[in-house]
């Protein structure tokens, strides 16, 4: 039931606003930056952390900070679609970051963003932001431009009809015309690419999985030092995406 003074928001309503405030956070948050980014008074936010950290949704650092806890992940990796996408997954990614010795991800949509679900880190790894569960743009990777490019989420699309986008990098696409024409791209090659725009130094080349009734479910991503010629890894990625396709059932 709503509280006074908020009408026409409910309980659970607040509740997601703090878990993706925390979630969309590159660090933990202390309860006055929870707060101002949920958009609910610091009272509520109050009680309303207290009771998350209670139930394991959240965790509270040395330093008073917040952030996502354990118990949200275990709620979320027992949901049957991304445990049968995982399950399915893992085995060929890491194959496929044995083989390169790179950094493997798997990404599904979420709220505005990417959400990787699954990482295997290769010999050869590189300092990589993204982590189990954490969000990446969809604008300056590959995977996001995969997602962007098979996704009809009305949250995803909203991102091409952004009036600006962030630049992380020099090379970050920041126009939405421009970012447009590369996602019309991706849907015929089945290739995203991104190339030192979201971190310097990196470059990263992507592909769609998609289950036996053939929705896209997932993007497959790899990562390297922008050195790296990834147009030759591009193909091996793309085998690989279609492997985990096919280890899918149609309910994945």
């Amino acid at each position: 039931m709503p509280i006074a003074n908020e009408p026409g928001r409910s309980s659970t309503s607040r509740i997601f606003a703090i878990l993706h405030a925390c979630r969309r956070s590159a660090t933990p948050l202390t309860l006055t930056e929870l707060a101002r980014r949920s958009g609910i008074p610091a009272a509520t936010a109050y009680r309303l952390t207290r009771e998350l950290m209670a139930e394991g949704a959240l965790e509270r650092n040395e330093d008073g900070s917040l952030q996502i806890g354990i118990g949200l992940w275990e709620l979320g990796s027992a949901a049957p679609r991304q445990r049968d996408l995982r399950h399915a997954a893992r085995p060929v990614m890491q194959s496929l970051a044995g083989h390169t010795r790179t950094v493997v991800q798997l990404a599904v949509a979420g709220h505005h963003e990417a959400v990787c679900v699954e990482k295997i880190i290769g010999s050869r790894a590189i300092v990589n932001v993204a982590e189990v569960a954490g969000g990446l743009p969809l604008h300056a990777t590959g995977v996001g431009k995969v997602i962007l490019a098979y996704s009809d989420d009305p949250d995803v699309r909203a991102v091409l009809r952004a009036v600006s986008l962030h630049r992380y990098t020099a090379r970050t696409i920041a126009g939405t015309g421009r970012l447009a024409a590369e996602v019309a791209g991706v849907r015929v090659s089945q290739v995203g690419y991104s190339r030192g725009e979201l971190t310097v130094g990196t470059t990263s080349v992507a592909a769609p999985v998609f289950d036996a009734e053939g929705r896209f479910v997932a993007a497959l991503g790899l990562l390297a030092p922008e050195a790296e010629q990834v147009d030759r890894l591009a193909p091996e990625v793309r085998r690989a995406a279609d492997a985990i396709s096919r280890r899918l059932p149609a309910n994945a």
